[in-house]
């Protein structure tokens, strides 16, 4: 891991991780760079191959050109990522989260800690765990000590509503698993300001939200509120 434990765990990755493709698909540096204004400083990209999952976004060439100086924060829904997870690294990525669903998901995140190290790069490995997804069945992947476990409320591969209960009643079950000195626990799926609130509570590290944000009438108004919810977390406050 090192560069000082990943500086520890990226400060906790706090607060709210801003889909960015959820913006103005011809305007996106535009929209990460006016969101830092904002304070955003986690920007989080989707990225998906048509396969795994059946929408298509941007790759790494995204990545690297949208810097607006905080972390990128990557969520890969592609098949085989072990094949592509070099690049992300060498594109600036800070954050790589792979799917334990996916094929090869073991030798993805080997993948990236040997690029990330040969690169003397501190990038942060992510498991994401869909709704389906026991949490025995990625008892492997788990045991590799990934730095972040993203939990999804919603299965992307299938369209079906998020069931927010099942998923912060998962991270419940992962704080009590870890502990707070254990890998960033993140929150992906069905976040708006009406929920925002219901997850907030179960105190994830990172909450991830892009449409409820960049598609809202006053988008400054909803990152904000959205902050503003995740806050005591963030501070390290109960």
């Amino acid at each position: 891991m090192t560069s000082a434990a990943l500086e520890p765990l990226k400060s906790r990755s706090h607060g709210v991780s801003l889909g960015l493709f959820a913006g103005d698909p011809g305007n996106l540096r535009a929209v990460a760079r006016e969101a830092a204004t904002w304070g955003c400083d986690i920007l989080h990209f989707d990225v998906m191959d048509g396969v795994f999952v059946p929408q298509m976004t941007g790759g790494a060439a995204f990545v690297a050109a949208l810097d607006a100086g905080g972390l990128r924060d990557v969520h890969l829904m592609i098949e085989n990522p072990a094949l592509h997870v070099a690049a992300y690294v060498s594109a600036g990525a800070d954050i790589i989260t792979v799917h334990a669903e996916a094929q090869g998901a073991a030798n993805a995140i080997s993948v990236i800690r040997e690029t990330a190290n040969n690169q003397g790069r501190a990038v942060m490995v992510g498991l994401a765990l869909m709704p389906g997804t026991p949490l025995e069945a990625a008892k492997d992947l788990l045991e590799m000590k990934p730095d972040l476990i993203l939990v999804l409320a919603l299965d992307p591969r299938r369209g079906t509503p998020p069931d927010i209960i099942a998923a912060t009643n998962r991270l419940v079950a992962l704080r009590s698993r870890y502990g707070d000195a254990g890998p960033v626990l993140a929150f992906d799926g069905g976040v708006t300001l009406k929920t925002i609130g219901e997850i907030a509570a179960c105190k994830p590290d990172m909450i991830v939200s892009g449409s409820a944000v960049l598609k809202a009438e006053n988008p400054k108004t909803a990152f904000d509120a959205m902050a503003k919810a995740c806050a005591p977390r963030s501070k390290n406050t109960p």
